[in-house]
């Protein structure tokens, strides 16, 4: 398959990253009092992972220097293509990566086999961002699945406002933990009682979730 460059705004490294703490912060948030939603967004080391719990789910693998990210979407699963074509014009560092690592999270039984089942990827390094597919076909197969993390700052949080229905509270703390992690990526953050309660949830398995979700990025609960 040829290599695609994505010219849009929101799909470079440091905009996809910077969107995936963001959302991944909202939905830390969130799980508070939605347990039962955690497996649609969390981390492995450098991995970041999603699921709609709707048919489209992939992975994100953050290297230092580059990224690669595998999508699949049940319901273009009948592409018979194997994994391998999708790299057909990447760089070889980017499928060896996507082997160790993206890929291990989307295997799937193909033809008897246990196998990537993927039906789009993306890579990049800091500038340039490429796709298996164009655009459109990108999206549709798949990778709409972040519209959120794609968006500029403003729009993403006004949509996980209204995604989330979330209170003034939760909104300004989303606000503060994200601004806190974008500053110091690899410092830990330690939210204090004014930002639990914030949170604003009673549900102890959600907590739960919550305290797991904030610690894959780095944030502990006091």
């Amino acid at each position: 398959m040829s290599a695609h460059l994505i010219a849009e705004q929101g799909w470079s490294y440091k905009e996809l990253w910077e969107g995936a703490i963001l959302a991944s912060i909202a939905h830390a948030i969130f799980v508070a009092d939605a347990p039962e939603l955690a497996h649609e967004n969390s981390w492995d080391g450098f991995n970041y992972n999603f699921n709609d719990s709707q048919g489209i789910r992939g992975t994100i693998t953050f290297h230092p220097d580059f990224f690669v990210a595998a999508f699949r979407n049940d319901e273009v699963l009948a592409d018979s293509l194997n994994f391998e074509d999708y790299f057909h014009q990447a760089p070889k560092k980017v499928l060896q990566l996507a082997e160790e690592e993206a890929l291990q999270y989307l295997l799937d039984d193909v033809r008897g086999k246990t196998l990537p089942s993927i039906t789009t990827i993306i890579w990049g390094e800091k500038e340039q961002t490429f796709s298996s597919h164009r655009f459109d076909e990108m999206l549709e197969n798949g990778g709409k699945i972040l519209a959120i993390q794609s968006m500029n700052v403003t729009e993403s949080l006004k949509a996980c406002e209204e995604e989330f229905e979330f209170t003034q509270e939760q909104l300004m703390l989303l606000k503060k933990l994200y601004h806190l992690k974008i500053a110091q990526p690899n410092e830990k953050i330690t939210l204090n009682q004014s930002d639990i309660e914030a949170i604003g949830s009673k549900n102890e398995e959600g907590i739960n979730e919550s305290k797991i979700l904030f610690a894959e990025i780095g944030i502990e609960w006091i």
